[in-house]
Protein backbone atom coordinates (compact mmCIF):
# COMPACT_ATOMS: atom_id res chain seq x y z
CA UNK A 1 0.00 0.00 0.00
CA UNK A 2 1.30 3.28 -0.93
CA UNK A 3 2.37 5.07 2.19
CA UNK A 4 0.32 8.33 1.53
CA UNK A 5 -2.67 6.31 1.55
CA UNK A 6 -1.98 4.82 4.69
CA UNK A 7 -1.34 8.50 6.19
CA UNK A 8 -4.28 9.51 5.07
CA UNK A 9 -6.34 6.53 5.98
CA UNK A 10 -5.30 6.71 10.35
CA UNK A 11 -6.07 10.37 9.38
CA UNK A 12 -9.32 9.63 8.88
CA UNK A 13 -10.06 7.09 11.93
CA UNK A 14 -8.46 9.65 14.42
CA UNK A 15 -10.94 12.42 13.92
CA UNK A 16 -13.70 9.92 13.54
CA UNK A 17 -12.81 9.02 17.13
CA UNK A 18 -12.77 12.75 18.11
CA UNK A 19 -16.54 13.12 16.81
CA UNK A 20 -17.80 10.08 18.97
CA UNK A 21 -19.64 10.53 22.26
CA UNK A 22 -18.24 10.52 25.63
CA UNK A 23 -19.29 7.55 27.68
CA UNK A 24 -21.48 7.76 30.80
CA UNK A 25 -18.64 7.68 33.17
CA UNK A 26 -16.81 10.69 31.09
CA UNK A 27 -20.06 12.57 32.09
CA UNK A 28 -19.69 15.46 34.89
CA UNK A 29 -22.19 14.84 37.25
CA UNK A 30 -25.15 17.87 37.79
CA UNK A 31 -26.25 18.60 41.20
CA UNK A 32 -29.93 19.68 41.54
CA UNK A 33 -30.52 22.15 44.65
CA UNK A 34 -34.12 21.30 45.98
CA UNK A 35 -35.39 24.82 47.41
CA UNK A 36 -36.65 24.40 51.05
CA UNK A 37 -40.17 24.83 51.26
CA UNK A 38 -39.96 24.98 55.07
CA UNK A 39 -40.46 28.73 56.00
CA UNK A 40 -37.29 30.26 57.79
CA UNK A 41 -38.69 30.51 61.65
CA UNK A 42 -39.28 34.19 62.86
CA UNK A 43 -36.63 35.53 65.16
CA UNK A 44 -38.74 36.63 68.21
CA UNK A 45 -37.21 39.61 69.63
CA UNK A 46 -38.38 40.69 73.15
CA UNK A 47 -38.41 44.52 74.54
CA UNK A 48 -38.79 45.48 77.96
CA UNK A 49 -42.03 48.23 77.40
CA UNK A 50 -41.88 50.53 80.18
CA UNK A 51 -45.47 51.40 81.94
CA UNK A 52 -45.13 54.99 82.89
CA UNK A 53 -45.26 55.28 86.88
CA UNK A 54 -48.74 57.02 87.93
CA UNK A 55 -48.17 60.59 89.13
CA UNK A 56 -48.06 61.29 93.00
CA UNK A 57 -50.10 64.23 94.31
CA UNK A 58 -47.51 66.22 95.11
CA UNK A 59 -46.44 66.06 90.97
CA UNK A 60 -50.26 66.58 89.83
CA UNK A 61 -50.16 69.47 91.93
CA UNK A 62 -46.74 70.84 91.08
CA UNK A 63 -46.06 71.59 94.81
CA UNK A 64 -42.33 71.98 95.60
CA UNK A 65 -40.90 70.58 98.95
CA UNK A 66 -38.84 73.12 101.05
CA UNK A 67 -35.62 71.41 102.59
CA UNK A 68 -35.84 71.51 106.50
CA UNK A 69 -34.21 74.16 108.50
CA UNK A 70 -35.29 77.96 108.76
CA UNK A 71 -37.24 79.80 106.38
CA UNK A 72 -39.13 83.06 106.51
CA UNK A 73 -42.86 84.11 104.82
CA UNK A 74 -44.74 87.03 106.03
CA UNK A 75 -47.06 86.61 108.64
CA UNK A 76 -50.20 88.47 110.02
CA UNK A 77 -50.63 89.27 113.78
CA UNK A 78 -54.14 90.85 115.24
CA UNK A 79 -52.04 94.42 114.88
CA UNK A 80 -50.31 93.90 111.45
CA UNK A 81 -48.17 92.21 108.96
CA UNK A 82 -44.66 91.00 110.00
CA UNK A 83 -41.88 88.69 108.61
CA UNK A 84 -42.32 85.62 110.21
CA UNK A 85 -39.01 83.43 111.34
CA UNK A 86 -39.50 80.25 111.43
CA UNK A 87 -37.60 76.30 111.33
CA UNK A 88 -39.22 73.24 110.60
CA UNK A 89 -36.90 70.24 111.85
CA UNK A 90 -38.50 66.15 111.32
CA UNK A 91 -37.39 63.22 113.35
CA UNK A 92 -39.00 59.60 113.47
CA UNK A 93 -38.90 57.22 116.07
CA UNK A 94 -40.39 53.82 117.14
CA UNK A 95 -43.91 53.94 118.43
CA UNK A 96 -45.50 51.65 121.30
CA UNK A 97 -47.60 49.67 118.55
CA UNK A 98 -45.74 46.99 116.99
CA UNK A 99 -44.95 47.72 112.90
CA UNK A 100 -45.74 51.40 113.71
CA UNK A 101 -43.67 54.35 113.67
CA UNK A 102 -43.77 58.05 114.31
CA UNK A 103 -42.82 60.75 112.26
CA UNK A 104 -42.72 64.16 114.10
CA UNK A 105 -42.55 67.29 112.71
CA UNK A 106 -41.47 70.33 115.10
CA UNK A 107 -42.04 73.60 113.83
CA UNK A 108 -40.78 76.84 115.75
CA UNK A 109 -41.95 80.44 115.37
CA UNK A 110 -40.48 83.08 116.30
CA UNK A 111 -42.87 85.76 116.68
CA UNK A 112 -39.85 88.90 117.86
CA UNK A 113 -40.82 91.12 114.97
CA UNK A 114 -44.54 90.60 116.01
CA UNK A 115 -46.26 94.16 115.89
CA UNK A 116 -48.48 92.64 118.62
CA UNK A 117 -51.98 91.44 119.05
CA UNK A 118 -52.86 87.18 118.06
CA UNK A 119 -51.03 85.21 115.80
CA UNK A 120 -52.82 82.77 113.34
CA UNK A 121 -50.86 80.12 112.49
CA UNK A 122 -51.94 76.84 110.31
CA UNK A 123 -50.17 73.68 110.30
CA UNK A 124 -51.50 70.11 109.18
CA UNK A 125 -50.02 66.90 107.36
CA UNK A 126 -51.28 65.17 103.94
CA UNK A 127 -50.38 61.89 102.24
CA UNK A 128 -48.10 62.87 98.96
CA UNK A 129 -49.44 60.01 97.14
CA UNK A 130 -53.40 60.51 97.40
CA UNK A 131 -53.68 64.34 98.63
CA UNK A 132 -55.28 62.32 101.41
CA UNK A 133 -55.35 64.75 104.70
CA UNK A 134 -54.34 63.35 107.97
CA UNK A 135 -55.99 67.06 109.22
CA UNK A 136 -57.97 67.55 112.31
CA UNK A 137 -59.01 70.80 113.79
CA UNK A 138 -59.06 70.04 117.22
CA UNK A 139 -55.58 69.64 119.01
CA UNK A 140 -55.08 66.57 121.44
CA UNK A 141 -53.17 67.68 124.13
CA UNK A 142 -52.20 64.25 126.22
CA UNK A 143 -53.06 62.14 123.72
CA UNK A 144 -49.71 61.10 122.65
CA UNK A 145 -48.81 59.82 125.99
CA UNK A 146 -51.79 57.79 126.13
CA UNK A 147 -51.32 53.86 124.00
CA UNK A 148 -50.71 54.39 120.23
CA UNK A 149 -53.33 52.36 119.43
CA UNK A 150 -55.90 54.38 120.88
CA UNK A 151 -55.15 57.30 118.17
CA UNK A 152 -54.22 54.94 115.83
CA UNK A 153 -57.77 53.69 115.56
CA UNK A 154 -59.17 57.29 115.05
CA UNK A 155 -56.70 57.20 111.90
CA UNK A 156 -57.39 57.55 107.98
CA UNK A 157 -56.98 54.99 105.56
CA UNK A 158 -54.67 55.60 102.93
CA UNK A 159 -54.67 52.97 99.64
CA UNK A 160 -51.74 53.25 97.42
CA UNK A 161 -50.28 50.90 94.66
CA UNK A 162 -52.96 48.32 95.92
CA UNK A 163 -51.79 49.14 99.37
CA UNK A 164 -53.80 50.51 102.50
CA UNK A 165 -52.07 52.29 105.47
CA UNK A 166 -53.27 53.66 108.18
CA UNK A 167 -52.33 56.28 109.41
CA UNK A 168 -53.13 58.51 112.87
CA UNK A 169 -52.38 62.23 113.83
CA UNK A 170 -52.16 64.48 116.75
CA UNK A 171 -51.13 68.15 116.98
CA UNK A 172 -49.17 69.99 120.26
CA UNK A 173 -48.64 73.31 120.74
CA UNK A 174 -46.79 75.09 123.50
CA UNK A 175 -45.97 78.63 123.92
CA UNK A 176 -42.86 79.76 124.29
CA UNK A 177 -42.47 83.31 124.44
CA UNK A 178 -41.02 85.03 122.04
CA UNK A 179 -41.34 81.09 120.84
CA UNK A 180 -44.37 79.71 119.86
CA UNK A 181 -43.57 75.25 119.27
CA UNK A 182 -45.91 73.26 117.44
CA UNK A 183 -45.31 69.86 116.91
CA UNK A 184 -47.26 67.50 114.13
CA UNK A 185 -46.61 63.55 115.07
CA UNK A 186 -48.01 61.21 112.06
CA UNK A 187 -48.24 57.81 113.42
CA UNK A 188 -48.06 55.50 110.56
CA UNK A 189 -46.72 52.03 109.32
CA UNK A 190 -42.83 51.17 109.22
CA UNK A 191 -42.86 50.97 105.64
CA UNK A 192 -44.92 54.15 105.25
CA UNK A 193 -42.51 57.29 103.16
CA UNK A 194 -45.68 59.40 102.51
CA UNK A 195 -45.99 62.11 104.89
CA UNK A 196 -45.95 65.91 103.77
CA UNK A 197 -46.18 68.70 106.45
CA UNK A 198 -47.58 71.83 105.36
CA UNK A 199 -46.99 75.12 106.68
CA UNK A 200 -48.79 77.89 105.37
CA UNK A 201 -50.21 81.41 105.73
CA UNK A 202 -52.85 82.29 108.15
CA UNK A 203 -55.23 85.17 109.25
CA UNK A 204 -58.51 85.99 110.52
CA UNK A 205 -60.26 85.22 107.53
CA UNK A 206 -58.57 82.29 106.55
CA UNK A 207 -59.39 80.94 109.99
CA UNK A 208 -62.88 81.75 109.94
CA UNK A 209 -63.39 79.82 106.65
CA UNK A 210 -61.28 76.72 108.39
CA UNK A 211 -63.21 76.45 110.75
CA UNK A 212 -66.81 76.58 108.63
CA UNK A 213 -65.41 73.20 106.90
CA UNK A 214 -67.17 70.66 107.37
CA UNK A 215 -64.13 68.60 108.50
CA UNK A 216 -66.60 65.26 108.48
CA UNK A 217 -65.19 62.47 106.66
CA UNK A 218 -61.88 62.26 104.39
CA UNK A 219 -60.83 65.41 102.17
CA UNK A 220 -58.05 66.07 99.84
CA UNK A 221 -55.84 68.68 99.88
CA UNK A 222 -57.27 70.45 97.45
CA UNK A 223 -61.02 70.60 99.17
CA UNK A 224 -59.84 72.21 102.01
CA UNK A 225 -60.49 76.06 102.24
CA UNK A 226 -57.41 78.31 101.49
CA UNK A 227 -55.33 75.30 100.52
CA UNK A 228 -53.73 76.64 97.52
CA UNK A 229 -52.48 80.53 99.36
CA UNK A 230 -49.15 81.75 98.17
CA UNK A 231 -47.43 80.87 100.83
CA UNK A 232 -47.49 77.59 102.10
CA UNK A 233 -44.64 75.30 102.67
CA UNK A 234 -44.63 71.41 102.38
CA UNK A 235 -41.93 69.28 104.58
CA UNK A 236 -40.64 65.82 104.18
CA UNK A 237 -38.25 63.65 105.90
CA UNK A 238 -36.52 63.03 103.14
CA UNK A 239 -36.49 66.71 101.76
CA UNK A 240 -37.65 65.44 98.31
Amino acid sequence: MDHKKLISLLLCLLLAGCGSPASKSDETPVLEVTPETSEPSEEIISEEVEVPQPLTFLEEQQLLITPQGNFDYSARAEKGSFTMHASCNITEEPSDSEGYKRVIATIVYDVSDSPGGMIRTREFAFDRYTGTCFDTTNEQPGILESDDSVLIESGVNVTYEDKEYKIAYATQMTNKWPQLIVELTVLCPQDYDGTVFVVRYADEDTNVADTAFDWEGVHTLDELPCYDTAEAFYFTKSDH
